[in-house]
């Protein structure tokens, strides 16, 4: 596959992302269809897709509105709502886990977060570093779902004839493809917020590295009463300091969530929900 690509399923819409990615990120084709109230149901529990032929027929009609179907059978970058993962980061000392020290250690990480058996879950690692110094800690960075939840998603894409490549969750996505660079010092942090979907979630990043990550279960939690909690547990828990902010979703929403960020003196950077597609399909 010549071009990068990236497929979002959220409640009320799919998106498709078509760009160029030799050298920088050239969008070619950016496309949506509004999908039905109740098509998609976020979740940790299948099905979260109510509705998968309405969505696999919307996606068939972006890949042909964009021309890429002779795309097919390359590797696809999926993006999905946050409160269908769980992520986890474990501290890590001496030498790197082989593969298999790696698989055990996630999968332990994520027993009590998801509602399935450790056998039962999807699970992508990776071992993270602050940028700081060659000496930074170390973690093993864990993002994990029910398996059968993720296949759900992969297979509309599978449907048009693509395979499914990295399945990214929306903040993650963001957090790559804002373009806003983060702060090189480990005691100072970003938090990003989306609220594509109609839900909200965050993930607090601090020396490059995904520190904590939530998903409201209400739909438009009060971010100027949960944003100080945010606040405080990541000084007293993560020893860090929240300065910026990376804000994506509807542009009521939007607005709110900046204002919220900048009671609490945070730097605000208002992006585009593409740019979490963008992150999606960087390499």
């Amino acid at each position: 596959m010549s071009n990068g690509i990236a497929v979002s399923i959220v409640p009320g819409e799919l998106r498709l992302l078509v760009a160029r990615t030799n050298g920088s990120m050239q969008p070619l084709h950016q496309l949506v269809a509004e999908l039905p109230e109740g098509a998609v149901r976020v979740g940790l529990r299948a099905p979260n897709l109510a509705e998968p032929e309405t969505i696999f027929e919307a996606l068939r009609g972006l890949v042909d509105e964009a021309g890429v179907g002779r795309e097919r059978g390359g590797m696809v970058s999926l993006l999905i709502p946050d409160a269908s993962v769980r992520m986890a980061l474990v501290p890590l000392e001496g030498a790197a886990p082989t593969h298999a020290e790696g698989e055990s250690m996630a999968r332990w990480a994520l027993r009590d977060l998801l509602p399935v058996e450790p056998d039962a879950a999807r699970v992508d690692w990776s071992v993270v570093q602050e940028e700081s110094t060659e000496m930074a800690a170390k973690w093993l960075l864990v993002i994990g779902a029910d398996a059968t939840v993720v296949e759900e998603y992969e297979s509309v894409v599978e449907a048009v004839g693509w395979t499914p490549g990295r399945v990214v969750p929306f903040t993650l996505g963001l957090a790559v493809g804002s373009g806003v660079e983060a702060d090189a010092d480990p005691r100072m942090a970003r938090i990003v917020l989306s609220g594509v979907g109609g839900h909200v979630a965050c993930l607090v990043e601090a020396g490059g590295v995904p520190r904590l990550h939530r998903a409201w279960r209400v739909e438009d939690p009060d971010l100027a009463l949960e944003l100080p909690n945010i606040q405080r547990y990541a000084d007293q828990r993560l020893d860090v300091s929240i300065d910026e902010a990376v804000i994506a979703g509807p542009d009521g929403w939007r607005q709110r969530a900046a204002l919220s960020c900048e009671a609490l003196g945070w730097r605000v950077h208002v992006c585009s929900s593409w740019s979490a597609h963008s992150g999606a399909v960087q390499p």
